[in-house]
């Protein structure tokens, strides 16, 4: 049983950059074949745990995900009138943190990071072929389903790379994650390939122009952040980042990816800063329970809109005791981690957090596998062993 678990575990990983191309509608709009992938494997690892006569112990981190989810329930239950795909939404949110729990436990036992990063590694590889490929092809006027669309830039000569992912931005974020799982010194990796992998990583994100670009760039400074010097570096860049976007929402500013020098400043309100203040408005007035599950708080003229910064759409969408709850959690996977930090998997999620100071990130399923290996890479846990 537990063999079959883990089988599961990692075919559930292999086909997670492949989300659009493999949907599941049969659940929800947003369901994939990985998610029915994970349901066999979450059974799997369930009956070994029964066979084994064990249960994962339950720590701070827990009650902190427990409040998430179980606000975001209340959030549903209260909201009126009830958004009919918030029902799936809570679903889809029970997943990810069974995503969570599991990827903890399968991640603590032996062996088991090196054939993550062997999994993350390969699959990564033929993400990054088919964004170049679909991104080649688009020069020729060959549009697939493998590129996306231009969001806030200018139309050019190439279309964003997208993959199997259902936007270019999910794309770019998953690039983060996939290095900091790649990079790890328990990756599994030789040498050969983990320079192939990186360097496929750092072009498939540069081909979807999003702002994960800088999320990429302070994951690999913090990799690489082995000395006092690097980590003043690591430090300092991190901190203009921060400032660089805040200020891509603040201002209006566009251009064509082929030419990122020749920058346009368009008249009044970005879309960002537009869904960002309607956000804020949303919030102001439902601080508790927020605008309920499977809404968009923010708004882009008439149209619903998210706000685009995670920790204001979680906010404004569930109420600020959910965000308290996925704070504390991310606090509590800080303060157990190991020492000496992994700086693979910190500046991974560092990155992260970066890249949710321009998007949504918090129901990419990549992000909660990010939150589960943290979990796993605990200080008790460690000593234990």
């Amino acid at each position: 049983m537990s063999r079959l678990a883990r089988f599961l575990y990692l075919a559930t990983l292999a086909l997670i950059p492949w989300a659009a191309l493999l949907p599941f509608r049969w659940i929800h709009e947003n369901a994939r074949w990985s998610d029915v992938l994970f349901l066999f494997a979450f059974l799997a690892w369930a009956g070994a745990l029964a066979l084994e006569r064990r249960l994962p112990r339950l720590r701070p981190v827990h009650a902190g995900i427990a409040l998430y989810l179980g606000w975001a329930a209340l959030s549903l239950l209260a909201s009126a009138p009830r958004e009919p795909s918030g029902p799936a939404k809570l679903l889809g949110l029970g997943m990810l943190a069974a995503l969570f729990v599991v990827t903890s436990d399968m991640a603590g036992r032996p062996g088991m990071t090196a054939s993550i990063g062997r999994t993350i590694a390969w699959t990564s590889l033929f993400t990054a072929l088919a964004a170049t490929l679909g991104v080649a092809l688009s020069a020729f006027g060959v549009i697939t389903p493998l590129v996306g669309t231009c969001g806030d830039l200018l139309p050019g000569p190439l279309s964003r790379a997208q993959a199997g992912f259902p936007h270019p931005n999910m794309l770019a974020s998953y690039c983060v994650f996939a290095y900091g799982v790649v990079a790890r010194e328990d990756a599994g990796l030789s040498r050969g390939l983990w320079r192939l992998v990186t360097l496929a990583l750092a072009v498939t994100v540069l081909l979807t122009t999003a702002r994960a670009i800088l999320a990429f760039g302070l994951a690999a400074a913090i990799r690489h952040a082995t000395t006092s010097a690097r980590r003043r570096f690591a430090w300092g860049l991190g901190a203009t980042l921060v400032v660089a976007m805040v200020a891509l929402t603040a201002v209006n500013l566009t251009f064509q990816p082929l030419r990122p020098w020749e920058l346009q400043l368009r008249p009044g309100r970005s879309v960002r800063l537009q869904s960002a203040i309607s956000s804020s408005e949303t919030l102001a007035a439902h601080p508790f329970l927020g605008s309920g599950l499977g809404s968009s708080p923010g708004r882009r003229g008439s149209l619903a809109f998210d706000a685009h910064l995670t920790p204001l759409n979680v906010a404004a969408t569930l109420g600020l005791p959910a965000l308290l709850g996925l704070g504390f959690a991310v606090f509590c996977l800080w303060c157990a981690r190991a020492r000496p930090t992994d700086l693979a998997l910190w500046g991974m999620l560092a990155g992260i957090g970066l890249d949710g100071l321009g998007q949504d990130v918090e129901d990419f399923r990549h992000v909660w596998i990010a939150l589960g290996l943290a979990d796993a890479d605990r200080g008790d846990r460690e000593a234990a062993s």
